[in-house]
């Protein structure tokens, strides 16, 4: 008796569960009966089940034995053909410690399944607070499910926007022959357990009045509870065993089905929780593309002043390539500065709830300089402090308003110039004769000397007046073809007698075979002085004062070459001095849009503008434009 009980203790250190256990003992038992025929059938709560071992003896005698233990367990052991000499009372005592060696089996196997319960709830409750994508979510616990409840298949079906069928939204395993499926709510078990909200436990699915559509129809055992959410039902999961060669398909015990229960109320949660994620990033995308496509620039920062988020108008004005080239960087190395205030003091007024309004200068990374009105304002509602700052570009409105401004006062000069011309002009002509009168009626040769430096320096006086006509005519409206070298006479000529008094020279090289440009007339004339009046002003005071005005043919273009004999452009500013409102000159001298406004003219009419070293050691203006097309209008000097 010692032999076989020593060996049941063997086999229970290595049993999996009770089932596979008492295999072990009617095995045991057979081969201490000298290989009898054994039946061994075991009752109690939650199952019924029979093993055998050992081989049939016709004419056997059967000898039985029951032994009854608590909780209603009861085991009967059927030895067929075992020896005359085999003890019932030993026999009963092998059956009672089997029993409870048996018991201590099971206890062990539920601690076991209670541990990987535990394990697979907590993953569980990772993933959900998680939040990852639904599918991820239950094709993960689909699989863990299946391998802790011993399943061959599993699948999860939700409830369609139709409100009258559920859809197999995962599945894993043998049943990925529900694939896609879809099942009337009405007409299905598993919708049956979604309206009722009751679980369903079956040895086979497929005899159900009501049964899933199984297209193999070798679903067996199977297990389906609801998901619940706080909206209400929303389909049901479910657990197959499948028959096969080997078993029909164990049926699952009521301690399976509370563990699935389990596990149905924390799929229904990561269910919720991932719709509501869906929902709050469908949101949020949605927000981000809002603002992504604002044209204004829009810049969330922390009370610190620190980046959060940009959008791509703002990514634009600071002149960055991207968002995360932002991201984490103060306001302030960006490039904006408030007028007036420190930065920190304007976040920390608009922290205290009180937005802040006002001007601010951005300077871009390639040195651009523009001028924005700024709004910051508290942003409430989250958990974190945040500011938004709102920026609207005034830099091209700002260039346009001052364009205008300076294209009055010169309109009005031109005015002015115009009438002083027509005035000057009836003397002028009074003179002119009188002196041709004088001449013709004088003998003598001082008079008539005298009256010839009359008539030379009335038509002198004469060029002048046309020469203002000319630069006081208003813009044209249509481009026209211009013979810069008319343009640089009329300038160099009027303000050659301005500057001598100041000793400052002025001299031209004038290429007679430069042909006409396409262009605005008055604009050009613009372009011309503008350069003109910054070379006055670089090289008055000093000797020599020197301004050399030159023009030049090229292969379908006409060089105009503007250089002074003054300091030149530092290099640390040659970058700005395109830029509008940037000016070294003082506040009464110069509004910083003079060689901005050149750039923009020369550029209109598809030419370039540039700034060299001069020979004469001062700066070097370039001007390249496109000569006209042959035939194209009439030719208008000046």
């Amino acid at each position: 008796m010692l032999e076989p009980i020593r060996r049941l203790l063997s086999e229970a250190s290595a049993a999996k569960d009770p089932n596979a256990f008492w295999e072990t003992v009617a095995r045991v038992v057979s081969d201490w009966a000298g290989g009898a025929r054994v039946s061994l059938a075991h009752e109690g709560p939650g199952e019924t089940a029979t093993v055998t071992a050992g081989a049939e003896h016709p004419g056997g005698e059967s000898q039985v034995v029951e032994w009854r233990g608590a909780e209603g367990r009861v085991i009967r052991a059927t030895v067929v053909g075992g020896p005359a000499a085999l003890s019932l009372p030993d026999l009963r005592a092998t059956i009672e410690v089997a029993a409870h060696l048996s018991a201590m089996v099971g206890r062990r196997a539920g601690l076991e399944r209670e541990r990987r319960f535990g394990t697979f709830l907590v993953e569980l409750s990772r993933w959900l607070l998680a939040a990852p994508d639904r599918e991820l979510l239950l094709r993960y616990t689909l699989q863990s499910v299946t391998s802790l409840l011993e399943a061959e298949g599993a699948y999860v079906a939700l409830r369609n926007s139709d409100g009258k069928t559920l859809r197999v939204a995962a599945c894993v395993g043998r049943a990925g022959e529900m694939r896609g499926a879809t099942l009337p709510i009405n007409g299905s078990t598993t919708g049956r357990v979604m309206t009722t909200g009751e679980p369903v436990v079956t040895r086979n699915l497929t005899q159900e009045p009501d049964a899933d559509p199984t297209p193999s129809r070798t679903a067996r055992a199977a297990m389906i509870a609801p998901l619940r959410t706080s909206s209400g039902p929303v389909g049901g999961v479910a657990v197959v065993r499948y028959e096969s060669a080997a078993q029909a398909g164990a049926p699952f015990s009521l301690m399976d089905l509370q563990y699935f229960t389990a596990v149905a109320a924390h799929i229904a949660s990561g269910l919720e929780l991932a719709e509501a994620v869906a929902g709050a990033r469908a949101a949020a995308q949605q927000a981000r593309a809002m603002v992504n496509g604002s044209p204004l620039p829009l810049a969330l920062v922390d009370r610190d002043g620190r980046v959060a988020q940009v959008n791509q108008a703002g990514c634009r004005l600071f002149g960055i390539a991207d968002e995360a080239k932002a991201v984490g960087r103060p306001l302030d190395s960006l490039g904006l500065s408030p007028s007036g205030l420190p930065l920190h003091v304007v976040l920390a007024d608009a922290m205290g709830g009180e937005a802040w309004h006002g001007r601010v200068l951005v300077t871009r990374t390639d040195g651009d300089r523009r001028i924005c009105d700024c709004s910051v304002t508290a942003v409430t509602g989250g958990e974190s402090a945040h500011l938004l700052v709102a920026l609207y570009d005034r830099t091209d409105e700002l260039r346009a308003e001052r364009e205008l401004v300076a294209r009055e006062k010169l309109a009005t000069v031109g005015d002015i110039a115009s009438g002083v011309a027509h005035e000057v002009n009836n003397p002028l002509a009074a003179i002119r004769m009188e002196a041709e009168l004088l001449a013709n009626a004088s003998t003598d040769p001082e008079v008539t000397a005298a009256a010839a430096t009359m008539t030379r320096e009335v038509d002198r006086a004469a060029r002048i007046v046309r020469s203002l006509l000319r630069l006081a005519r208003r813009a044209d409206t249509t481009p026209t073809r211009v013979q810069i070298n008319d343009v640089v006479r009329d300038v160099s000529e009027i303000r050659q007698r301005v500057l001598r008094s100041e000793n400052v020279q002025i001299r031209t090289q004038i290429d007679l075979e430069a042909p006409t440009i396409l262009g605005l007339g008055q604009e050009l004339q613009q372009v011309v002085i503008n350069l003109v009046t910054n070379a006055e002003h670089a090289v008055r005071g000093r000797n020599p004062a020197v301004i050399q005005i030159a023009t030049q043919a090229r292969d379908g273009w006409v060089r105009l070459v503007v250089e002074d004999s003054g300091p030149g452009v530092p290099r640390e500013i040659r970058h700005r001095i395109f830029d509008p409102f940037f000016t070294t000159k003082g506040p009464d001298e110069g509004t910083g849009l003079g060689l901005a406004i050149c750039q923009r003219m020369v550029t209109e009419v598809g030419g370039k503008l540039w700034l060299e070293e001069s020979e004469l050691g001062g700066a070097r203006f370039v001007v390249e434009l496109p000569a006209s097309p042959e035939n194209y209008g009439e030719t208008v000097v000046g």
